[in-house]
């Protein structure tokens, strides 16, 4: 078995959640539990992680604006 790390960084945005819930995922309807982390990927696809899962492999991003290069767009 070969081990591969993704070639671009992951950007989701998560949810916690703090009640007992069920939401629609790619693979049908799914319980999410209190402190369950819901994350929509960048399909708008959402998946339901535990919270030691979630701890491990993702870190909030903090956006900085910067006056440096060109700004594009409106």
């Amino acid at each position: 078995m070969a081990t591969y790390r993704t070639s671009r960084p992951l950007l989701v945005e998560a949810t916690k959640c703090t009640a007992p819930m069920t939401i629609v995922t790619d693979l049908g309807e799914r319980e999410v539990h209190a402190g369950d982390w819901i994350i929509s990927g960048e399909d708008n696809e959402r998946y339901i992680v535990d919270d030691a899962f979630f701890q491990r492999t993702f870190r909030p991003l903090e956006w900085m604006r910067t006056t440096e290069g060109k700004e594009y767009g409106c």
